[in-house]
């Protein structure tokens, strides 16, 4: 009997499962043709729109993944769309690749390879079962298909969703698709003495899968944070993230990073808990190895879906963010683990031998007018998702884009941001003199104002007006304006507006501009928003009696680089300050790489709430 396995190259996951089915399925004498789907049988285009474009967005635009996911798996016309737009390019490389290699059974361990091939079986063009494989979770709709015969699942509580999908019968139970050496058989010691670990001290593997993904260096920080424990870094093929780990934790000696490596057995054998960010095959092999895991770090998209779903089902602990990890590490380290008894299932061999033709291929239709109801349908929906402030703070969280509230710092410090009228700057920035504020403008100073202001070490950051009736490019030009009056740089922090629009965000970022609002919480480390000259004075009248002192937006940023971040409200070390430099005034502030900002810890400026006022200041 012959097998092609398609996979498709996209972090290891895939892969490792097309390989440990090749030998599963030779050891039962089936001859198998394992194919990379994105090498031969999508086409060209399939390829650079999800295998490039997915690499790319796990480095540098993890918004924009979180975005695509949710329009492809939450909205029915747009992952209409998908479906139609996958069959369309790479129906026909893929019939080719089949009847070349000529099998009796087709096994798919992608999603893509998996649409295309369940729309051929439901047209009636393949004429042979088609079985899919399924290793997360959180199963979004995209993994199933009506076409495809069998689903193989790696738990029955997945199995309904499925079926709401593709029919009932089409999902089966299976054993988790992983090698035969993840066993609970490893002896711990003599696993790290091989590895060159420490044999008593517990071992806290942390991995963001093939390609490095998710908050790694935040989470391997926060678990050095559990006394006493060896943390290893699984880095994958992101050279990247391995020199920038290496730098961060160099004097460190808890600490050992650990490029792509083989010898995973080995790593899951010696380790007590695995924490993963990316929530995918290492997941299985871990359970299967009666390891402990935990879900921390997952960056937006299906990742998180599956942290949910593990927690849901009681085979993972789920630390939302890495601030609540060493509390979750010292449970676990603490009373121990008890490994998970995997109930006895079928091999997925077995079911792919087995494996017999369900679908009925069905009669052609029109498809015009739905396609045209399903396009007109999704580009409503873009464009009020674009347009309207009513859907932001919700995409806004789900996508973590929401806007800068907090620092983590251990100075007892927090930014006060005034916003007030240009030409009373300089004013207030007098009666303050000793202490250091920033001041939001929707319009550039005159140079006399700016000069008096920085005088006083006193600092400029762009207010985003509201775009309203203008559009949202009215925002991208407001800010490219402010930038340069400002000279601000590539990258800078600015005020967002009380109605903000996913559009605004957008357009800001491509100018530059990084969100931030004030935060709910007078506490170290907050930003706060204050309105008016006594207001401000108030406020800082306050700080004085809580103990916090007041400093510009640049100098709280700059302090979080002396401490080791451990919370979800720390910005990220590579968002620059967002400093109006002033010629001959003071020295040129530090600027960092072009990143991301931080976890939001209030979502009180998106919808609309003045966070700090002049009668709450005043009530300290």
């Amino acid at each position: 009997m012959r097998v092609l396995i398609l996979f498709c190259e996209e972090g290891e996951g895939h892969a490792t499962a097309a390989r440990v089915l090749e030998r599963d399925l030779r050891e039962r004498g089936a001859e198998v043709v394992v194919v990379d789907a994105m090498e031969r049988g999508l086409g060209r285009l399939i390829p650079l729109v999800s295998r490039d474009a997915y690499h790319l967005q796990t480095r540098l635009l993890r918004w924009s993944y979180g975005l695509e996911y949710f329009l492809f798996t939450r909205v029915p016309p747009v992952r209409w769309i998908g479906r139609r737009g996958l069959s369309t390019f790479a129906g026909r490389p893929l019939r080719r690749l089949i009847r070349k290699v000529e099998p009796d059974v087709v096994v798919s361990t992608h999603p893509a390879v998996t649409n295309v091939l369940g729309f051929l079986r439901r047209r009636g063009r393949l004429r042979l079962p088609v079985v899919a494989t399924i290793t997360d979770f959180g199963v979004h709709p995209l993994w199933s298909h009506r076409g495809v015969d069998l689903h193989l699942v790696m738990h029955e509580a997945v199995v309904p969703d499925v079926e709401k999908v593709a029919g009932l019968g089409s999902a089966a139970v299976v054993a988790p698709i992983v090698a035969p050496e993840f066993s609970r058989n490893g002896e711990r010691r003599a696993a790290r003495r091989g590895l060159g670990l420490p044999e008593e001290p517990p071992v806290v593997l942390v991995s963001g899968g093939g390609w490095g993904v998710g908050e790694l260096g935040r989470v391997a920080a926060a678990a050095l944070e559990t006394p006493g424990t060896t943390v290893v870094c699984l880095t994958g093929r992101n050279e990247i993230l391995r020199r920038r780990l290496e730098r961060r934790f160099a004097d460190e000696p808890r600490l050992r990073v650990v490029p792509f490596t083989s010898r995973m057995p080995e790593y899951l054998a010696a380790t007590d808990v695995l924490v993963d960010a990316s929530l995918g095959v290492t997941c299985l092999e871990a359970l299967r190895a009666g390891c402990a895991v935990v879900a921390c770090g997952a960056p937006p998209g299906h990742s998180r879906d599956n942290a949910r779903s593990l927690a849901r089902l009681g085979l993972a602990r789920l630390a939302r963010t890495p601030r609540e990890l060493p509390g979750v590490l010292g449970e676990l380290l603490g009373r121990g683990h008890s490994p998970l008894e995997l109930r006895e299932t079928p091999a997925a061999a077995e079911k792919i031998l087995g494996a017999r033709l369900r679908v009925v291929p069905r009669e052609k239709r029109r498809v015009v007018p739905a396609l045209a109801a399903a396009t007109l349908g999704a580009l409503v929906l873009a464009g009020w998702t674009f347009a309207s402030p009513t859907p932001y703070p919700v995409v806004a969280r789900m996508l973590d884009l929401e806007e800068l509230t907090q620092v983590n710092t251990q100075r007892a410090a927090v930014a006060v941001l005034v916003v007030l009228p240009v030409d009373r700057m300089a004013g207030l920035a007098g009666d303050l003199a000793g202490e250091r504020i920033s001041f939001a403008v929707s319009t550039a100073p005159g140079l006399r104002a700016r000069r008096a202001i920085a005088a006083h070490g006193d600092q400029l950051i762009p207010d985003l007006a509201v775009s309203g009736d203008r559009g949202f490019l009215h925002a991208r030009t407001r800010l490219l304006g402010l930038s340069r009056s400002l000279d601000l740089g590539g990258r800078f922090y600015y005020l967002a507006p009380t109605s903000f629009t996913l559009g605004d965000y957008v357009a800001a970022r491509t100018a530059g501009g990084l969100p931030l609002a004030g935060s709910s919480r007078i506490e170290r480390g907050a930003i706060l928003v204050v309105y008016g000259k006594r207001a401000a004075i108030a406020l800082v009248s306050s700080l004085e009696r809580r103990g916090l002192r007041p400093v510009t937006l640049s100098e709280l940023l700059d302090s979080r680089a002396k401490t080791r971040p451990t919370g979800s409200t720390v910005a990220s070390a590579s968002a620059p300050p967002p400093v109006a430099r002033i010629p001959m005034t003071r020295p040129a502030v530090r600027r960092g790489e072009a990143g991301h900002h931080s976890w939001a810890r209030s979502g009180a400026r998106a919808t609309g709430t003045n966070v700090v006022s002049a009668r709450m200041s005043g009530a300290t």
